[in-house]
């Protein structure tokens, strides 16, 4: 690479950390026209692209990047967590596999790879579990514990339990988190969070503000961190990221405290033989169905494995809008990323058979995908004019998103949580497709909570006949949407007190049985 591009790379990164990542954007390209053999200013290029929202432009500068340096892992897996943002599925999983393949130890291409593989309907459940098993042995095998795993007291009353987490602040997982912290019992159990990311807000204020106490462990190594959890003594490590982005596995996979347990952030096994327990519930992954793709033993608990807490004021349930539109609106509202082909094909099969119905999409981040969205829904018989796409907002929901939408359409086969939960509390009813693994049953242990399952189907056929019989039944409709708050909220998954109890209890169960 030549001296006056390598120069104006130096430059970019200074502008970019002094002014923000569009200052550094010129001097990118002019390294990249200076010097076009040259992997280094696509790279930055792209990744300056991707900050700025920007998944199209990414992904051109990523394949450039790669075409000069196609055994790279970082820029096959910048590539690939570009496509998956942009929901093109199949191109995410290409280039995360090339990413591990060619790195194994590079954990983040592991655990994207894994966390993308729960969107695509090309893959079984068992299929799943295999691939993170195996990867869980040899993950294990280079990451063991110095020490002999420490024995636990089972007559111990005051549990010490860490929290590990990158989530801490206005993210889905607070969501969840929040009750169990704000409800806990402080006569049992005392709770130290240890904060994996250097972002913070009000939420994590809150979160704080009910701690114990609180570690921001951000630039610790792997060392640092078991030695600082050692020396708070703690007896239970939650994880709350699985393989999500951020993940501290590594410190779970050497033994940092005596029972180790993962809940919330991922659907699924971790596939570390370290990690005791995961907590979930037997609707979302049934007693003895699941189990055998698990390394972690499976701690249910009653009613669900989430209470939710909305954050901050939320709007007033609106009149059904069909009423006043004339026409029903679907809307979805999870991301992208989780758009299969399966679902797209129920999507059709709804709009032609509502046929003055409108669909609405949220979350889509790419022109270009948008448009091929449409465009598979017009070969379909749709027709363009029928689909809504609102514009990409990164701040936290307020409930305002759903404004003007009838009826909103799960994700399959990764169904959604936090946007299930956040449509039901705003009145507005959720129909799902549910599988056989804890991502794409999670739809069916809420729906089930709140004592609305029927409109949960087990196949594309009957998700297609749910949503349009609702669609078709404007008093159903609305009678649904008058109640769905008060329903929500007189159910477990508003009943803070219980379900930290139920949590507490889980713990402890976990721990006496270690």
């Amino acid at each position: 690479m030549s001296t006056d591009a390598n120069e104006l790379i130096a430059e970019g990164l200074r502008r970019r950390q002094e002014h923000g990542v569009a200052a550094a954007l010129d001097y990118f390209k002019r390294a990249a026209q200076l010097d076009p053999d040259s992997h280094l200013p696509f790279f930055m290029l792209g990744n300056a692209a991707s900050e700025l929202g920007e998944l199209d432009a990414a992904v051109m500068h990523f394949e450039r990047a790669r075409h000069l340096r196609p055994y790279n892992h970082v820029i096959r897996f910048n590539l690939g967590l570009s496509h998956l943002a942009r929901g093109d599925i199949d191109a995410a999983l290409k280039e995360l596999q090339a990413a591990r393949e060619i790195e194994p130890a590079y954990l983040p291409a592991q655990s994207c790879y894994f966390l993308a593989l729960h969107s695509s309907d090309r893959f079984e459940p068992e299929q799943i579990a295999t691939e993170i098993g195996e990867w869980g042995k040899s993950f294990g095998m280079n990451h063991r514990a110095a020490g002999g795993r420490p024995r636990p007291d089972p007559a111990a009353e005051l549990l010490r339990v860490g929290f590990l987490s990158g989530d801490l602040r206005a993210h889905s997982v607070a969501h969840f988190l929040e009750p169990i912290v704000a409800a806990r019992d402080p006569g049992g159990f005392r709770y130290v969070f240890y904060d994996t990311s250097t972002e913070q807000d009000e939420v994590t204020a809150r979160l704080r503000a009910c701690a114990d106490d609180w570690r921001e462990v951000a630039q610790l190594t792997d060392a640092e961190l078991i030695d600082q959890i050692s020396r708070d003594g703690i007896d239970i490590l939650v994880d709350l990221s699985g393989h999500t982005h951020g993940n501290r596995l590594t410190v779970f996979a050497r033994r940092a405290a005596p029972v180790q347990v993962t809940y919330l952030g991922f659907p699924n096994s971790t596939g570390l033989s370290s990690m005791d327990y995961r907590i979930t519930d037997s609707v979302a992954d049934p007693d003895g169905v699941t189990d055998a793709g698990h390394s972690e033993k499976l701690l249910r608990l009653p009613d669900s494995q989430w209470c939710y807490r909305p954050f901050g004021a939320v709007p007033a349930v609106e009149n059904l809008p069909a009423r006043r539109a004339g026409f029903i609106t679907f809307g979805s509202f999870n991301s992208v990323s989780k758009l299969s082909d399966t679902l797209l094909g129920c999507w059709a099969q709804i709009l032609l058979r509502s046929p003055t119905s409108r669909l609405r999409l949220t979350r889509i981040r790419s022109a270009q995908r948008t448009a091929e969205i449409i465009a598979a829904l017009e070969r379909q018989g749709v027709a363009a004019g029928r689909i809504d796409c609102d514009p990409h907002r990164s701040e936290p929901p307020t409930g305002s998103q759903f404004a003007g939408v009838d009826i909103a359409l799960d994700h399959y086969p990764y169904n959604g949580v936090t946007t299930t939960c956040e449509s039901l509390y705003c009145g507005v009813p959720v129909v799902s497709l549910h599988g056989r693994h804890c991502a794409s049953r999670s739809g069916l242990s809420i729906l089930s909570c709140i004592g609305l399952g029927e409109l949960v189907a087990s196949t594309p056929e009957a998700y297609v006949d749910i949503a349009v019989a609702l669609a078709n039944d404007l008093k159903r409709l609305e009678d649904l949407r008058s109640s769905l708050r008060a329903r929500f909220e007189q159910s477990p998954l508003r009943d803070e007190k219980r379900f930290a109890a139920n949590f507490e209890q889980a713990l402890r169960t976990g721990w006496r049985a270690s």
